[in-house]
């Protein structure tokens, strides 16, 4: 289980495949192990890319900083640029969800010249980002946790709706919900959330300039990551394609159907 110092905290990140290097950023309350069971990293690709994931600062078996300074977009890219340096990548393909593609985008931004092609998959709101829907669920989960600690703000979290239709029609997957959310670093998931809920928008128009070639693959019905934003930035970015899934969790069920869609897209001219 490799580690590295950046920026302060200890760095979890893994290398698998062979090929060209693909790096791959997770959401917000997300890490490596999340993105494999959701299928944002399904296993084709490693037999065309060599893939870098990593945990970033505060999530899975990363460590964490409390100063919500250090979780801003621009912080986040940084620690991103940090790993880059350290596995001596000088130039990669650029894969994020959610927080992940907002840290993908201020890279591309910062470091033009490290980025061959961009995936945005499930692009985070845009220019809404303090009163996009998602900004009142996490900015409410941190103040519970602050407030109350990890265990009491997930339990009366886990009591506001859906949850509790979740919990008596599915209770396996309820429980795995809770599991996930106690899993959580206290210390590190409050500034977390708070640097990019209440932090500095992502820049519309700062878009403008991505000169990679980017695919924008959305999801219908994704309240906290709207069709919307991915149309926005789709008319923004210069060299851009959009894709819109069927349905929110089909390349989640499809894992096969998203390696072939982002291959084709990263290998093509």
């Amino acid at each position: 289980m490799p580690f590295t110092e950046i920026n302060g905290f200890q760095m979890h990140y893994e290398v698998q495949g062979k090929g060209p290097p693909l790096v791959v950023a997770h959401g917000l309350l997300s890490s490596i192990a999340m993105m494999q069971l959701l299928g944002e990293v399904p296993p084709p690709l490693f037999e065309a890319f060599t893939v870098v994931t990593f945990d970033a600062r505060a999530h899975g078996e990363s460590g964490c900083t409390t100063d919500p300074g250090d979780y801003v977009w621009d912080s986040l890219a940084d620690d991103m640029y940090q790993l880059f340096r350290h596995l001596e990548i000088e130039s990669a393909y650029l894969s994020g969800s959610s927080m992940g593609g907002g840290t993908a985008i201020v890279f591309a931004l910062k470091h033009p010249e490290m980025v061959r092609k961009l995936v945005l998959l499930s692009p985070p709101p845009v220019g809404q980002q303090q009163s996009a829907p998602g900004a009142s669920l996490f900015g409410g989960l941190a103040l519970l946790i602050e407030s109350l600690g990890l265990e009491d703000a997930v339990d009366i979290a886990l009591r506001l709706k859906p949850w509790p239709q979740v919990k008596e029609s599915a209770p396996p997957l309820f429980d795995w919900i809770r599991g996930w959310l106690l899993s959580q670093k206290a210390e590190g998931i409050v500034p977390a959330i708070r640097g990019i809920v209440n932090g500095p928008a992502l820049s519309q128009e700062a878009f403008s300039q991505i000169n990679a070639p980017t695919l924008l693959i959305a999801h219908p019905d994704d309240e906290l990551h709207p069709v919307a934003s991915a149309e926005l930035l789709h008319r923004l970015i210069p060299n851009s394609r959009l894709m819109v899934a069927p349905n929110p969790l089909h390349y989640m069920l499809h894992r096969d159907e998203l390696a072939a869609v982002m291959t084709e897209f990263l290998n093509g001219e």
